[in-house]
């Protein structure tokens, strides 16, 4: 798999997590920061299915909105664990 990246993934973020984002401020670097969390996506319909989903939400607010984020591995394995020709 020369060439391509291990993980790959889209964020969906809604106009209301932007807006809770800018609402809570930047780090002290100057960065907006978010907390995503990612299982494997056993509901996948197809191939193409995201090998991982979960939610994204403002770091350190339990009530922040929710949007989505997918992963996918491209390792051909679809939890995501080592090849069997890995060295490690």
């Amino acid at each position: 798999m020369a060439n391509r990246p291990t993980f790959k993934g889209t964020l969906e973020l809604t106009a209301e997590l932007l807006g809770a984002m800018k609402k809570a401020g930047a780090n002290e670097r100057g960065h907006y920061t978010l907390e995503i969390a990612v299982w494997p996506n056993t509901r996948g319909t197809s191939e193409r299915s995201p090998t991982h989903t979960g939610p994204i939400k403002v770091k350190g607010q339990q009530d922040s909105p929710v949007a989505y984020a997918s992963f996918w591995v491209n390792d051909g394995e679809a939890t995501g664990s080592a090849s069997a020709d890995d060295l490690f």
